[in-house]
């Protein structure tokens, strides 16, 4: 049985009871406190950005959200949670991409339908990954690297976070696009694998810039290039590697969904308060502290983005054969 964790934030700890309230006809959005589902446990990534937002949204929203930890298989069961409750806007949901992206090509079932079991509601923010090796791999670029690898096919470990995970289809999309073969070594966290990367027992990894960038700042790893199109505002000194692989594209993201068949005045209304909350530059530098870059826009805009990469991590994820049951 998976935990759950629920916190209330932006209100009294007796607000909690609202959420018994029965509903109101007609009653205006938001009418009761709003169940923010974050699908892995209290303390990761998600988690303090779901925290982070929430403090911000209640004011805005004029009812405080209930920070609710459903954590288990790859964000399902959160996920199967929030496309079950009501889509009057009161249960909403943070995801990664495994929720509508990639775990419905690495499961053969789901217990939610991930392409329409959720109104799309606004795109967060972007995380990017960074190409790094350990400094006895002879490679001091992306370029150099591939290379390498070319003439050593198989020779090189990388490691990852899982199978399945951000970290391990980005170097599969890398590997792909470079027509280079290095063997998969995956760990539970990020600072499991960096135990073996700083070590040079794996040679490389595609992993989110938060958890690696100390490790290279500190000379035990050598970075060569960032996941995104284009060089990062803060930092315009890392290559992306689509200069050198033009096209690549390995970073994942955090977005919000709603159950399915949520009335546009409500997505609408939500929208507005998280694009608003994505602009205040509390937020904007609290995201680039944790490697992150804010985002927005419009639901629309998250629909197609939610489309494209469906397709294109569904193609990296059959090309490597990759299975999780």
């Amino acid at each position: 049985m998976a935990t759950t964790r629920r916190t209330l934030v932006g209100g009294g700890a007796g607000m909690l009871a609202a959420t018994a309230w029965p509903a109101r006809a007609q009653a205006p959005f938001p009418s009761r406190p709003i169940r923010f589902v974050v699908p892995f446990a209290p303390g990761g990534g998600s988690d303090i950005v779901a925290r982070l937002l929430a403090e911000e949204l209640a004011p805005r929203l004029g009812q405080p959200l209930i920070v609710d930890n459903r954590p288990g298989q790859a964000a399902s069961v959160g996920a199967a949670f929030t496309a079950q409750q009501p889509p009057d806007g009161h249960t909403i949901l943070i995801c990664t991409p495994g929720v509508q992206m990639t775990n419905p090509f690495l499961y053969a079932s789901l217990p939610y339908d991930a392409e329409r079991g959720f109104s799309p509601i606004v795109h967060l923010a972007h995380l990017p990954n960074i190409l790094v090796v350990h400094p006895s791999v002879p490679a001091g670029n992306v370029a150099e690297f591939i290379a390498h690898l070319r003439a050593n096919p198989d020779r090189l470990s990388f490691s990852s976070t899982g199978p399945g995970s951000s970290s391990h289809l980005a170097m599969e999309l890398f590997m792909s696009m470079s027509g280079t073969r290095m063997t998969h070594v995956p760990y539970r966290s990020s600072g499991q694998a960096l135990i073996d990367l700083t070590a040079g027992r794996v040679e490389a990894t595609l992993d989110s810039f938060a958890a690696i960038i100390p490790a290279v700042r500190a000379g035990q790893l050598r970075l060569l290039g960032i996941s995104t199109e284009r060089p990062l505002d803060d930092h315009p000194e890392i290559p992306p590697i689509a200069a050198t692989l033009p096209g690549y594209e390995g970073t994942t993201l955090l977005y919000m969904v709603g159950p399915a068949g949520m009335p546009a005045p409500v997505v609408a209304r939500l929208n507005a308060a998280f694009n608003e909350v994505l602009r205040l530059p509390r937020i904007r530098d609290r995201f680039r502290e944790m490697g992150m870059a804010a985002s927005g826009g419009t639901p629309e805009e998250l629909a197609q983005v939610i489309a494209e990469g469906r397709a294109k991590w569904r193609g990296v994820i059959e090309r490597a054969g990759v299975k999780l049951d």
